[in-house]
């Protein structure tokens, strides 16, 4: 009996090949087992359990027709081939799309059923698929999904690699990066699930299942491969939907089928591997070989039965002696100041995935949908009156970069946002609205905000008194930060809306100074910083001491002030459910600060920090639910505000530019320059923009979707790049405008000026 095994990477993140050549030889002593590898950089050449080795080219330089006709002479005469590498069973799936008796690897139909993230072919098993989004959708869309699931989320390959992407320039680096690596741009975010790891292990030989087992991680290394696990039966209620799917897929081979288990016992599938896992010795120690079952079905010669050693197993770091035909190669010359080799896929499987997209442009797409229908389009939708307001622009008299105030589209969102104060205003609690200067200080701004009752949120005098000169009236003017007091000789004598303290050393000199007559507030109170969140701002409740000082300071409060609490947590920071959540917690800290201090709160501050459309979609539903919460909780509070500053300023601008020079590259890579850069949108690392090219012959709006031209700013920076995979429409030319929607927030706010002499 001939055994091929392949997949022997024993790395940090190792392949199951010298697992299964172990649990191989338990059941088959005397078989002769062959090593099969494509690079001699592999350690798991040299495990002495390995009778001979079949040592190839790297898998950029193999001849696939050439090589998969060896393969079918091996298997031929008898061999066997236990496959641990997914892209080659992949690739042997093609060569062999009805299987072999002896090629123990899937078919080419069954692999394509347990394609992610949706692994159709689980579909009858007690499991859920995590919320899922191909990159393919617009950046839009795709950030989105970040703040939905509160950018706890993770950004995957269709074959290997996952990396956690908790914000929009983590994100856009590893999107650029595995795009690269896997030579395809349908990558997929998904959210990430809490809870506990396991798996399920199967072996099964022309549809029928040999065996299977459950796995608990209870040890896992950085990168979040087993470590250590303990192994028992799969439950009926997950075994028979697990029979029923190897029938329907006609499977052969390994696989493993990766789940995580939250809080309220439901499991979730992450994805399902074609291949044995890399703990699949563990399974042996426990007395279920699966390896050598599989061998068994496919030569009806008996294996030596299992014996169970532990329920339990863990793995150790072994050196092993380098075989003498295979010295240990030279290290690469250290080019650049590189040093050493990148062992993650010493076997070139990133060049495999490139051929496998030759041999079949569909064979390795994630699946997304098994229902079908259109592809994403990769472009956002603009808004009517944005289009309408970038119509109007006369570019031929503009000079670029030039920022555009989109006129209808601000008076339409700051209507939007005191029409829904007044709504959700009753006769026992008012809802305001509060216009965050710093955002953007823009007196156009600044003038719909006082046009539309809202209130002026300042935090600094500087901004107090830009308030007072657009028209606002002291007692319209809500003061917090951390630099209140800056800069000196500015503070107002009459009597202001509210002051919110962000320590208590802030709030004593408040207090002395409302003492003093030096500052008056019909509120004055206090900006908290639940527990467990990192941030620099706010009083911080997670130690006792401080919370009993708080207590103190508050009882300190002049008793001609309402006492009010600020709560400011940005929500396209930490997600939408995030933030609501955590506005929850703080109503109830807010109900053990009235209890202990004996102020009543009658103003709470809701803070901003909103994204546009998480504000302006369908939130009535969700802010009318919080003044319920807060009537409910903090009956004497008798006015909410919220601070919708960056949901309307930042899609009231727009930034006009102009391509100054085209350049292309190979593999259909484009730089464009632009005369725009980081200084006029230093906000691009971590937001989307919406962009449209407007056609030189037409002036039409043409909307930029997804594709490989980075946009290169006028900067001689590196960094200075500010938007990459975008696909510019054909014909574009220097000399074309293009527009950066979005761009009213922050990016206006903190521009600076450099590089124009």
């Amino acid at each position: 009996m001939k055994i091929y095994v392949s997949g022997l990477y024993g790395g940090g993140n190792p392949q199951p090949g010298v697992g299964i050549v172990r649990s191989v030889r338990q059941g088959y002593p005397d078989a002769a087992i062959v090593g099969v590898e494509y690079s001699n950089r592999v350690s798991g050449i040299h495990f002495d359990e390995l009778d001979d080795l079949w040592i190839q080219r790297p898998w950029g330089e193999l001849d696939l027709d050439s090589y998969g006709e060896r393969v079918r002479d091996v298997l031929d005469a008898g061999g066997m081939w236990i496959s641990g590498s997914d892209l080659e069973a992949m690739w042997l799936g093609s060569v062999f799309p009805d299987g072999h008796r002896n090629l123990l690897a899937p078919p080419m139909a069954g692999i394509k059923r347990i394609t992610k993230p949706v692994v159709e072919a689980a579909s009858g098993l007690p499991v859920r698929i995590p919320p899922y989004l191909s990159t393919e959708n617009s950046d839009w869309d795709l950030h989105a999904f970040c703040r939905k699931h509160d950018w706890r989320v993770w950004l995957k390959g269709p074959y290997y690699d996952a990396s956690r992407t908790p914000t929009w320039d983590a994100f856009t680096a590893i999107r650029n990066a595995l795009s690269k690596v896997w030579s395809t741009e349908k990558l997929f975010l998904q959210a990430h699930v809490s809870g506990y790891e396991e798996s399920v292990m199967l072996s099964a030989y022309k549809g029928e299942l040999l065996g299977a087992v459950s796995m608990r991680k209870r040890d896992i290394t950085p990168e979040g491969k087993t470590w250590a696990g303990d192994v028992s039966e799969v439950p009926p209620a997950f075994l028979e939907p697990l029979r029923r799917m190897v029938r329907d897929t006609n499977w052969t081979g390994g696989g493993e089928l990766e789940m995580v288990r939250d809080a309220s016992d439901q499991l979730w599938l992450i994805e399902m591997n074609p291949r044995f896992p890399a703990w699949v010795h563990g399974a042996t120690i426990a007395g279920h070989n699966l390896p050598a079952l599989l061998v068994q079905a496919a030569s009806r010669v008996p294996a030596e039965a299992a014996p169970a050693l532990s329920a339990e197993f863990t793995r150790v770091v072994l050196e092993v002696p380098v075989r003498p035909d295979y010295p240990l190669p030279p290290l690469p010359e250290p080019f650049a100041g590189a040093v050493g080799h990148s062992m993650k896929h010493p076997s070139g499987l990133t060049a495999l995935a490139a051929r496998l997209h030759k041999i079949d442009p569909d064979m390795l797409d994630v699946a997304l949908d098994s229902r079908g229908g259109e592809p994403p389009s990769g472009v956002a939708e603009l808004p009517g009156s944005m289009v309408a307001d970038i119509a109007a622009q006369d570019f031929d008299a503009m000079e670029t970069p030039q920022y555009i105030y989109l006129d209808s589209t601000a008076a339409g969102l700051f209507k939007q946002a005191a029409d829904r104060a007044h709504r959700l205003s009753t006769n026992d609690v008012e809802v305001i609205s509060g216009y965050s200067i710093k955002t953007n200080p823009d007196k156009r701004l600044i003038g719909q905000a006082l046009d539309n009752g809202f209130y002026a949120e300042a935090i600094s005098l500087g901004e107090v008194q830009a308030a007072l000169q657009a028209g606002f009236r002291p007692d319209q003017v809500i003061l917090n930060g951390p630099g209140k007091w800056w800069p000196a000789g500015l503070m107002p004598r009459e009597r202001m809306h509210a002051v919110f303290c962000d320590s208590i050393a802030d709030l004593d000199r408040v207090v002395a100074a409302v003492a003093a007559g030096e500052m008056s507030a019909k509120h004055v109170g206090i900006r908290i910083r639940t527990p467990n969140i990192t941030s620099r701002f706010g009083i911080p409740l997670d130690s006792p001491t401080t919370f009993g000082k708080l207590i103190a300071a508050v009882k300190r409060l002049p008793t001609d002030s309402a006492f009010a609490v600020h709560f400011h947590m940005a929500s396209s920071h930490v997600g939408v459910a995030q933030w609501w959540h955590l506005f929850e917690s703080m109503l109830r800290w807010c109900r053990s600060i009235e209890t202990l201090s004996g102020r009543r709160i009658e103003m709470l501050d809701m803070g901003g920090g909103w994204y546009p459309d998480d504000w302006h979609a369908d939130e009535t539903s969700k802010i009318a639910h919080a003044v319920e919460l807060v009537r409910a909780m903090l009956p004497h509070v008798r006015q909410i505000a919220s601070e919708p500053g960056k949901a309307l300023a930042q899609p009231s601008m727009a930034l006009a530019m102009r391509i100054l020079e085209i350049q292309e590259h190979e593999n259909d890579m484009v730089e464009a320059v632009v005369d725009a850069s980081i200084a006029e949108i230093p906000m691009h690392f971590w937001q989307p923009h919406r962009m449209v090219r407007q056609c030189a012959e037409t002036g039409a709006l043409q909307p930029l979707g997804r594709g490989k031209t980075y946009l290169m700013g006028r900067l001689c920076m590196e960094h200075d790049i500010i938007a990459s995979g975008v696909r510019l429409p054909e014909g574009t030319r220097a000399g074309d405008l293009l527009i950066f929607c979005d761009a009213g927030g922050y990016d206006r706010s903190m521009s600076y000026v450099f590089g124009r002499g």
